[in-house]
């Protein structure tokens, strides 16, 4: 149901729906001006960094004036990932598996160059325009795929470049020189498993990447033909 705060009236705009403009004087900014900005703070100080009033602070504006363009921190956020995810790939791989590799390593482009996209936890279904092209254009590609459904795909690679691309945006915390030792005490077989090198992300999305497809496939070819 919608209600103050969902941000209709911004997606409306940003989706040229008709009648979605503001009431009153034209805006002197466009919703995609006003979510670089946020972009940009978020891109130098982190998603915590991002306020509504250091928004409007960067865009010579009042927050009570930035409350024209959107009304919530929530509905601002989504306009940034549009803007940092940008428009899809154009898709070239001859294979479902190859499409799907392509699709999933432009997207870890994305992270790579927005590292707080992986601190937007997902509430529901995309509602900005460039997230639900990523996802159309990847259900696209593998329509034809026989046995392969393409927007199930499409979650589960953006549920694994997600997380690979947080765990690469703290890959750089150490933990305190005590815990090794106290985890090798308790859990001898897992020390055992950590003690290489896990410092290559790209390599892990790499491997979990081909196991993923690889059960794909397998679960396409025993699929029963209908």
């Amino acid at each position: 149901m919608a209600g103050q705060g969902d941000g209709s009236r911004a997606l409306r705009v940003l989706w040229g729906a008709e009648g979605g403009a503001p009431r009153g004087p034209r805006p002197r900014l466009s919703l995609p001006q006003v979510a670089d900005a946020a972009v940009g703070l978020a891109d130098a100080h982190g998603l915590d960094g991002v306020t509504l009033a250091n928004v409007a602070a960067g865009l010579g504006m009042t927050t009570s004036a930035l409350y024209r363009y959107v009304d919530s921190k929530d509905v601002l956020v989504e306009l940034m990932v549009d803007v940092a995810v940008g428009e899809p790939p154009r898709l070239t791989a001859g294979t479902w598996q190859d499409a799907s590799r392509e699709w999933a390593w432009a997207l870890r482009e994305r992270y790579r160059l927005h590292p707080w996209l992986a601190q937007v936890v997902p509430t529901g279904a995309p509602r900005v325009p460039n997230p639900v092209a990523w996802i159309a254009v990847l259900v696209e590609a593998l329509e034809h795929a026989p046995g392969i459904d393409g927007m199930r795909v499409a979650l589960l690679l953006d549920g694994l470049v997600r997380s690979h691309a947080a765990v690469a945006g703290v890959s750089g915390s150490a933990p305190p020189e005590w815990l090794p030792d106290v985890i090798a005490a308790q859990h001898p077989v897992l020390a055992s498993a950590m003690d290489r090198d896990w410092s290559d992300p790209d390599a892990e999305l790499t491997f979990a990447l081909d196991v993923l497809l690889r059960g794909l496939s397998t679960s396409a070819q025993d699929a029963p033909d209908l």
